[in-house]
């Protein structure tokens, strides 16, 4: 099997920039639960080799030269991959990112079946080839990325206390490490770019974040305080 090889990634890449690029698909065409499920289904079939060595990095066992380009694209930050090794969060929250391109595309592939549009994503993952989800070995690991999958969508992570802890009344303000949910993470993704001036990233981030949680006063804030920067109004906070 061939993961995350050259071929495929530059492909990914292309096809996520014209999807943001000319607004093909909307920003909802499935949802951030669908997504995080088959984030975390990716991790949980990711084949492990037992060498520390392999040049995988991260629980989803991602090749090296993918890691700079797709933390680029998705927050603006290059990260090297022992930084997207050592933060969990800010990895997942990339793959979100990455995965959410992809299993739109392959809704419209599959003619909206959520089953085969889940499997015809792992295997654009596994292999690159997203017409191979039901040939040969990939056959099965699609198979077992659709029964993860299937768990995840069932049994929420977020719904459990270890996945769910207690929410600051202020995401500006927060003294506490990187919660675990995407809203947080989109939003200090966001504060980041903001402390490095890459508005355009931020804009970005703030705006996820806006998707987890609709009209919350923070990301609108957070959304109008940076056009203020873009527009050369920076007034006060």
């Amino acid at each position: 099997m061939r993961l995350f090889d050259k071929r495929w990634l530059e492909g990914a890449i292309m096809a996520i920039a014209i999807g943001t690029t000319i607004g093909i698909l909307p920003a909802h065409a499935q949802s951030d639960q669908q997504v995080r499920s088959l984030v975390e289904a990716l991790r949980l079939a990711a084949p492990q080799t037992g060498n520390s060595n392999d040049g995988l990095y991260s629980d989803w066992q991602i090749q090296a030269q993918n890691i700079p380009r797709w933390s680029e694209s998705c927050t603006g930050r290059r990260l090297t991959p022992q930084q997207f090794e050592a933060d969990s969060a800010t990895a997942r929250s990339i793959l979100a990112c990455v995965v959410r391109d992809v299993l739109q595309e392959e809704y419209r592939n599959s003619s909206s079946n959520e089953a085969i549009a889940v499997r015809r994503a792992a295997a654009w993952w596994m292999t690159g080839d997203s017409s191979r989800y039901n040939s040969g070995e990939t056959a099965a690991y699609t198979q077992r990325v659709l029964r993860f999958y299937e768990q995840q969508v069932a049994n929420p992570p977020d719904s459990s206390p270890e996945n769910n802890p207690p929410e600051n009344n202020s995401p500006e303000n927060s003294a506490t490490p990187a919660q675990t949910t995407p809203y947080d993470r989109y939003m200090q993704a966001g504060y980041a770019a903001v402390q490095a001036k890459n508005y355009e990233s931020a804009l970005l981030n703030f705006r996820r974040a806006l998707d987890e949680r609709p009209n919350d006063p923070y990301a609108q804030r957070a959304i109008e305080n940076v056009e203020r920067y873009q527009s050369g109004q920076t007034g006060g906070q």
